[in-house]
């Protein structure tokens, strides 16, 4: 392998420190220090192995409300504690909605600590192990590397049916495959190079037949011509280099190869069992919440915007917004509603963490089953929503 490092004058960011990288594995996106979110996320399945594991209402809201009828059997469920995936942003905007329209406690619970993650962080593993918290949202590379070390953890769903990895190029010299770059410059963070070595395996392409470029997350190298392609988070990077007018064409690991799916929901394996009717009354907030970020992004964005300024500017969070909801409102979610994971799936993604040597079956990550229950219960919940424009 032919591996560089490239530096370059940072963009003028739009939303300067408070940038963030997204989901399944990452820190604070930044003009090129920090810690991003990504690579948070995957150092948190090596940490786990150690010490750690011991104001705009619209239809959506409308439809939110009109859903959100307190089940009779659902009272005084105690507060619930919810671990975020990463500091708050748009990322969590079900989450916020869910709070400020009242789902939550129109399920029975007296109130929400939303609990917000990061770089200095506990681990969700760690907060839902120790029972500071009933649920989180974690990656599943994360989650999984506890399960395989022992933890008593489920995956009961996930938001994103594809994970947001991608490989971005400049629009002007697009890469539209993995066998585009064979040959090229690819900017890799070194906290990605267990994903990068893995999926480059899955699609028979040698670390010899390109160049990896070691770098941050800062992708000014791509936006000036030094590297013909970047790792990056479609619900990320994409976004980061539009604003600033640099246009860029992306494809996701997940379709190439390399399934994979994020931001999933995890409990324990006790709460399953003895705590079951908290559980399913925070997904099915979780699920109608959810439905309105589908069909209102723009309420997605207004609310965590309004709850969170610190989170960023509007457009980005927009942005985001948008970009989220294509990988959520997709694969297994239009046939068996969102959140859900098929066992097919679960194969596909199980045999995906084999590749970065994290050993699991199905049965011992997922549980299906609370889902499998408020679907058969609420069966006007499991369409997935027509997706929404800002």
């Amino acid at each position: 392998m032919s591996s560089t490092a490239s530096t370059g004058e940072p963009l003028n960011r739009s939303k300067g420190s408070q940038m963030r990288g997204r989901d399944v594995t990452d820190g604070v996106r930044s003009g090129g220090a920090g810690i991003d979110r990504r690579s948070f996320l995957r150092g948190g399945a090596k940490v786990l192995g150690g010490a750690a594991l011991l104001g705009v209402v619209g239809p959506g809201l409308l439809e939110a409300c009109s859903s959100s009828k307190k089940p009779a059997t659902a009272t005084n469920l105690g507060v619930l504690n919810f671990n975020l995936p990463w500091v708050p942003d748009v990322e969590s905007g079900g989450e916020f909605i869910a709070k400020d329209t009242g789902l939550y406690t129109a399920q029975g619970f007296t109130g929400v600590n939303l609990i917000p993650a990061g770089p200095t962080a506990t681990p969700q593993e760690t907060v839902v192990l120790t029972g500071k918290a009933l649920i989180a949202v974690s990656s599943l590379d994360s989650t999984a590397a506890a399960i395989q070390k022992g933890a008593g953890l489920k995956v009961i769903g996930t938001e994103y049916q594809k994970n947001p990895f991608a490989i971005m190029s400049l629009a002007s010299k697009p890469l539209n495959t993995p066998q585009d770059m064979i040959g090229k410059k690819i900017g890799v963070q070194s906290v990605n190079d267990a994903v990068w070595g893995a999926f480059l395996k899955a699609n028979n392409i040698q670390m010899s037949q390109l160049t990896t470029v070691v770098e941050s997350f800062d992708p000014t190298p791509l936006a000036q011509g030094q590297v013909d392609g970047w790792f990056s988070f479609i619900t990320n990077e994409p976004i980061e280099l539009a604003l600033e007018g640099v246009m860029t064409h992306t494809f996701l690991l997940a379709d190439y190869n390399y399934p994979e799916i994020g931001n999933v929901f995890i409990t324990t394996a006790d709460s399953l069992q003895n705590d079951r009717a908290k559980v399913k009354a925070c997904m099915t907030a979780e699920i109608i919440a959810w439905r309105t970020c589908i069909s209102n992004p723009n309420l997605a964005a207004t609310t965590t915007i309004k709850d969170f300024p610190s989170a960023g500017k509007l457009q980005a969070e927009q942005e985001q917004a948008v970009a989220q909801n294509l990988i959520m409102a997709t694969g297994d979610a239009l046939t068996h509603g969102l959140f859900y994971v098929t066992t097919a799936t679960q194969t596909e993604n199980c045999s995906t963490l084999a590749l970065g040597g994290t050993t699991v079956t199905p049965t011992e990550v997922f549980d299906m089953s609370v889902l499998d229950e408020i679907y058969a219960a609420r069966p006007d919940l499991k369409a997935v929503p027509a997706l929404g424009t800002i």
